[in-house]
């Protein structure tokens, strides 16, 4: 089946996460993306996070994650003769995505006004910490930058612990889905207008579409939001995790009927007549009493037969799961979500990475090839774009390519 983006050129000039994401979410869906790194160490994220045998490789696990489908190509934006490569790149390509400091794209003559000039309809990406224009634009950001000036970490934490910084990349993947998501709205646009446009996709801004509840809760009232722990926003004490004989669960249980179904899986009917846990305000008021009596409950029986036992009373309700728990998740086996492809060259068997975060009844997102070696389709694109064998050569020999 045909998949929304195929026949849809990208050029990827990005590195790290945000901008490699979006463009791998595209390629998930038929993009050609082409990613277009520096000769000798390339993007960073091939070096990063990685203590396997892949860091010889120059792919770490990080890398692979999220530079699925592509093909890279080495060019050295900074060599005269780059711009005879990257124009005709250029002439056939629908978006470019580029994540580097303000200004340094277009000292290197690909900055969207240049583009433009050779593609007019281009839909053209540029994704930062701060956005284009503002007294921050230009600055350097990675993702616990933003993190802390968001407000996220803020929010995040207990009372005593201080601001915590999230556990995972709570910017820079929803970064990469805003950029993917803006690419798509313009290369609707164009398909209606035939023309092309500038995104400013700013790391800062798409974590505070994150908060928009805190910060709509902060405008309309004046209140910010306290250092919660893993309890629920609703300040009920019915809402929080709780070790089990074995590990941890959490349960969100903030209505009347809810509650009465917990204290049914407890077999504990006492407690549904109990004042402190009959209303919201009695489990707001005694919040404080009621989570140790939940405590000692739950801490009888292991997190499997708790799951049994409330799931199958209705209680919302979920185990903690660590990673390796999560790849264990028997729900995983219906969804799709894991990926498996041949391993990249040097390496032997397959590899497993995580897809994109939908289905789709006909054109289905899906991982043929893992994130590239660098370099690894350099002849092969210049092939394909018109240069001969000839003119490939004295690209390498003269350190273009």
């Amino acid at each position: 089946m045909t998949k929304a983006f195929e026949g849809i050129r990208v050029i990827d000039f990005s590195q790290v996460l945000a901008g490699p994401f979006a463009a791998g979410q595209l390629a998930l869906l038929g993009a050609d993306v082409i990613k277009i790194e520096q000769p000798g160490e390339g993007d960073q994220m091939r070096a990063m996070m990685s203590n396997s045998d892949l860091a010889d490789l120059k792919l770490s696990p990080a890398f692979l994650g999220v530079n699925t489908n592509k093909r890279g190509i080495t060019v050295d934006l900074k060599h005269p003769e780059a711009k005879a490569i990257v124009h005709r790149l250029l002439a056939g390509a629908d978006v470019v995505i580029e994540n580097f400091k303000g200004g340094v794209i277009e000292r290197l003559g690909y900055g969207y006004e240049a583009v433009r000039a050779v593609k007019p309809d281009i839909i053209y990406c540029s994704i930062s910490g701060y956005g284009q224009k503002g007294p921050m634009a230009g600055k350097a950001a990675y993702d616990g930058a933003i993190q802390a000036a968001s407000g996220m970490m803020s929010v995040t934490g207990t009372p005593d612990s201080g601001p915590l910084r999230v556990g995972y990349m709570s910017v820079d993947i929803p970064t990469g889905l805003t950029a993917a998501f803006a690419i798509a709205s313009a290369l609707f646009r164009r398909g209606h207008t035939g023309m092309g446009q500038h995104l400013d996709v700013a790391m800062l801004d798409s974590a505070m579409t994150l908060l928009n509840p805190n910060i709509a809760r902060y405008l309309m009232t004046g209140l910010t939001t306290e250092r919660m722990g893993n309890a629920s926003p609703t300040n009920q004490g019915t809402g929080d995790t709780w070790a089990t004989k074995d590990g941890h669960i959490q349960m969100t249980v903030i209505t009347d009927a809810m509650t009465a179904k917990m204290c049914t899986a407890f077999e504990r009917a006492d407690l549904a007549k109990d004042p402190r846990f009959a209303t919201t305000e009695g489990r707001v008021e005694y919040k404080a009493e009621i989570k140790p009596i939940i405590g000692e409950i739950l801490a009888t029986k292991t997190t499997t037969e708790w799951i049994a036992r409330l799931g199958a009373a209705g209680v919302p309700v979920a185990p903690v799961h660590s990673i390796e728990q999560l790849m264990a998740f028997p729900q995983l086996d219906h969804r799709g979500v894991m990926m498996t492809m041949p391993a990249p060259p040097g390496m032997d068997g397959e590899i497993k990475a995580v897809g994109a975060g939908f289905h789709a009844s006909n054109g289905e997102p899906e991982g043929r090839s893992p994130g590239p070696l660098l370099g690894q389709h350099t002849n092969e694109v210049l092939t394909e774009i018109g240069f001969d064998d000839s003119a490939i050569k004295s690209f390498h020999e003269n350190g273009v390519i």
